[in-house]
């Protein structure tokens, strides 16, 4: 991967300005660039106010200028063999993200990203999106899971499938491997009745909001939070009850959304630490994307899961990836 240097720059001008913060106007005036971002970049010193690193709380005037100086890691010429084109249609890419690796740089000077990869191939999906961090993705995936990622290849494509997104008419599938539950089905905690229900002999549906987490890095079910809903169907179980197979339909989009309702399900993802056992940290977390159906903007498309997700279900005797049929939300 090959890393260059590079620079944006920004002039104060507006009177509003005089005497704020950098990382106050940074993130006001430069686009893609959040205040956050700019503190954390002026903290690590790549931000200058007329050639001289500053800190975020440093105080800009009028006709001075501010630069953002960073490492650039740009995709090789040849491309990242983990990143695969599963599909392209007029307006959509559709791209399999690894495990590891940002849908989208949340900073410009972090590793190159999904997007990256599919910006070198599809250069229009550069500027499919408002925000150009996100490099025309229609959403996104947590930095562990794989799967599919939609790629919009001009601005109408992303504005349809962002507003189907918002309206969940988009069928989200994932797989994921987790520890048993102490029993089937499963029922969530005692003390948040009501939130979980029966679908058949293999499937509920979770129904309980998510909000903040105790920590920033987290969420969790929460009274407060808006409202989430997730079909939990089991696949198949391993031969000594320890760990189940499940295919997850996702109706919204919340914040670890799967993650989250597993875990209340006493059920937590393999390899999760975040809401699962702390001892995984070796293991790889065991959730993948495997299809999203975009109808009528585009076709279904589905992404095998990784080697990984494979290995581990043949080392404990467990059957074949192939998720159940969907059942559409009642």
């Amino acid at each position: 991967m090959a890393v260059t240097y590079a620079s944006r720059t920004l002039q104060v001008t507006d009177p509003a300005d005089d005497g704020r913060r950098a990382d106050v106007v940074l993130g006001r005036r430069m686009p893609g660039l959040s205040r956050r971002m700019a503190r954390r970049m002026a903290l690590d010193g790549h931000v200058r106010l007329d050639g001289r690193r500053i800190p975020p709380s440093a105080r800009v005037r009028l006709g001075q200028v501010l630069e953002i100086v960073w490492s650039v890691h740009e995709p090789g010429e040849e491309p990242d063999e983990s990143v695969e084109i599963l599909a392209v249609t007029d307006d959509y890419v559709f791209a399999a993200k690894p495990a590891g690796m940002h849908t989208h740089r949340l900073r410009p000077d972090q590793p190159a990203a999904l997007a990256d990869y599919v910006a070198r191939l599809h250069p229009e999906c550069a500027t499919a999106s408002p925000d150009p961090r996100e490099g025309g993705a229609v959403h996104r995936l947590d930095l562990e899971t794989s799967g599919v990622v939609v790629f919009a290849r001009h601005r109408k494509a992303w504005t349809a499938a962002r507003e189907a997104f918002s309206r969940g008419a988009v069928a989200k599938r994932y797989l994921a491997i987790c520890h048993a539950p102490p029993s089937w089905p499963p029922t969530g905690p005692s003390d948040l009745p009501g939130f979980v229900r029966p679908d058949d002999d293999d499937a509920v549906w979770v129904e309980a909001p998510i909000g903040r987490g105790p920590r920033r890095d987290r969420a969790a079910v929460s009274l407060r939070g808006p409202s989430a809903r997730t079909r939990v169907r089991r696949v198949c179980t391993s031969p000594d009850g320890r760990y189940v197979l499940t295919a997850l339909d996702l109706v919204t989009g919340r914040r670890h959304q799967a993650r989250v309702h597993l875990a209340f399900l006493d059920m937590p993802i393999v390899g999760d630490v975040k809401y699962g056992p702390s001892d995984e940290i070796e293991l790889p977390l065991l959730l993948h994307g495997t299809s999203i159906d975009l109808s009528p903007l585009a076709p279904k498309v589905e992404a095998p899961p990784s080697d990984a997700f494979v290995d581990f279900l043949a080392a404990h005797g467990m059957g074949d990836t192939g998720p159940a049929s969907p059942s559409p939300p009642p």
